[in-house]
């Protein structure tokens, strides 16, 4: 009788999920440690994600077969793009900035279209608590722009460490699940 391909067994590999988790929650707890440290590689990284996005958006501009004014959108975006990223590594202090404003204007633009779709949507059960997260992400967007620039050097860290700390805590558990199962 033949047999197929072996599938691995799921419950095998609960200690790499593990070992995971643990990692991520010892990379939090660093980034919490020392959040300016942890703001300039998240700055570093943005800036790389830009400068690489900006470069790949001209190669598309310049080698697109749409008509010039698309391809001379394209080129902009790009050049904007790239200008950005450059700006963020030639600048670290004042791009520690600039990022820390974008998040605070994300927080703000999120918390109103939650408040917005949770007053839209009065006669769901349950609109109350998405209205009450539009406010919370409002609040956390004003306490960021009231708090500039100072708040920038360390904000961006906070974020990560946070981050990572719930994803690390996250994979433990599952971790845990898997292995019991």
């Amino acid at each position: 009788m033949a047999h197929g391909p072996a599938t691995p067994d799921p419950g095998k590999k609960w200690g790499w999920m593990l070992a995971l988790g643990i990692i991520l929650i010892l990379g939090g707890i660093g980034a919490l440690v020392h959040p300016f440290a942890a703001s300039m590689t998240v700055l570093t990284i943005s800036a790389i994600a830009f400068v690489i996005a900006g470069a790949l958006q001209l190669w598309i501009a310049f080698n697109d077969h749409a008509s010039t004014g698309a391809r001379i959108a394209e080129a902009v975006l790009g050049l904007l793009v790239l200008a950005f990223g450059v700006f963020l590594l030639a600048n670290p202090a004042r791009g520690l900035v600039s990022l820390t404003w974008l998040i605070a204007a994300f927080f703000l633009a999120l918390g109103v279209a939650r408040i917005a779709i949770g007053f839209s949507i009065r006669e769901r059960s349950g609109w109350a608590w998405l209205v009450f997260a539009g406010l919370v992400s409002v609040v956390l967007g004003g306490l960021i722009m009231a708090t500039l620039p100072g708040s920038a050097m360390g904000l961006l860290g906070i974020f990560l460490g946070i981050d990572l700390l719930s994803s690390g805590i996250g994979a433990t558990l599952i971790a845990l699940h898997m292995r019991s199962h």
